[in-house]
Formats: C-alpha cells, structure tokens, sequence
C-alpha cells in the first residue's frame, strides 16, 4: 500500500532531486497515482522519450516506482508512482551535505519557475491583472513573530491544497514559494564593519 507521506533524507535521493526536470516528474506524478509516462509526458508538455532517464533515475534513488501494466489500445503500458503521495524534503542546518544539496534543489527550483515566468510572460493571451491574473511575482520584506510565522505556513498550506490535481481541468501553472529569516544580513554587516575597522588599525 501507498505511503501518505514520505520524508527525503537520503543522500541519494537528495543529490537526484537536484535537476528541475525531476523534480517536476516528482511532483505531478505524487498528485497523479499510477500512471504511464506519455500521461505524465502530456501534463508536463515535454516528449516522452526525454522522461525515461529521468524516471529510471527516481527509481534507482528509491523515490518513484514501479506500479505494474496496464493495456490501453492494444498496448500494455508500465505504469509508474512516487512512493508516497506526499513527498518532504529533510532540512539538517547542521549537516553540510544536507544544506549543500537542499540548497541547489531550491536553486534548481527556483531558476526553473525564472524559466518559466519568461516564457509565459512572451503569451499574448495572458491575464496580468485583476481577479484571474495568472502572472505574478512578489518580495515581501517585513518582521514577524512566531505566532505570525505560523500563520504564514498555514497559508502556504492552504495554497498548496487549493491547486487541483495535475490531470484536473484547467490551465495547468507553477506556484514556488520561498519563505526566508533575514538575519544573515545584520551577521554579514557587522562582520564587515569589524573588517573595515582592523584596516584602519
């Protein structure tokens, strides 16, 4: 039986994650079930023949597996699932490997929703303002306390529950979120100006 959730602590796993093109068969094939690669090739827009290696790679990572045959048309596909329906990636702040590796999948993550937005953005058919605006972008800096922090991860819960199903109807999009402390800069600054005064002794 199917795992609800799953937690990525492997190495392995982790240094698979890092190409956005998996990260991408991860996520719609988490929301989709048991499904062929031409159905997770025709959610994505990409070809099929471009997923196998992919896919061949999540499974040696131990992240997606096999889910039997099916026949359709006169043809019997391979059918293919994650190993949970929830998948979570393990943050260690202490462990260097972790935060290398979790660091470049957030790289990776974010450089493909930058790919993405500029392509999206050369449509002429697109919806740039107003209640169905379909395009956005946004930098919010601003303190906060940990009640209000907990308050921000249930909205980005509930944001991520209210996108449908891969396979649902309608215009298939993106959401990335990144949600970051700031105190890094105020670490960085005095660092700096204890450097600038060592140079003027």
């Amino acid at each position: 039986m199917k795992r609800q959730e799953y937690v990525i602590r492997d190495k392995r796993q982790v240094a698979a994650l890092r190409s956005a093109a998996r990260q991408e068969v991860v996520d719609v094939l988490a929301e989709m079930g048991e499904v062929s690669v031409a159905e997770i090739a025709a959610t994505l827009g990409r070809p099929a023949d471009a997923l196998y290696f992919h896919l061949r790679a999540l499974q040696r990572a131990g992240l997606v597996e096999a889910a039997g045959y099916r026949k359709r048309g006169g043809r019997t596909e391979a059918l293919f699932r994650t190993v949970a329906s929830e998948l979570f990636l393990h943050y260690e702040p202490q462990d260097e490997a972790n935060r290398r590796g979790v660091t470049a999948i957030v790289s990776s993550m974010l450089r493909l929703g930058i790919r993405d937005f500029g392509r999206a953005f050369q449509s002429n058919k697109l919806i740039v303002e107003g209640p169905q605006r379909e395009l956005w972008a946004l930098r919010k800096t601003g303190r906060l306390s940990l009640t209000q922090i907990a308050g921000v991860n249930r909205a980005i819960k509930r944001l991520t529950k209210s996108v449908s199903k891969p396979q649902g109807r309608g215009r298939l999009y993106g959401i990335t979120v990144l949600l970051t402390p700031l105190d890094h800069r105020q670490r960085e600054s005095k660092r700096s100006a204890k450097s600038r005064e060592k140079r003027k002794q």
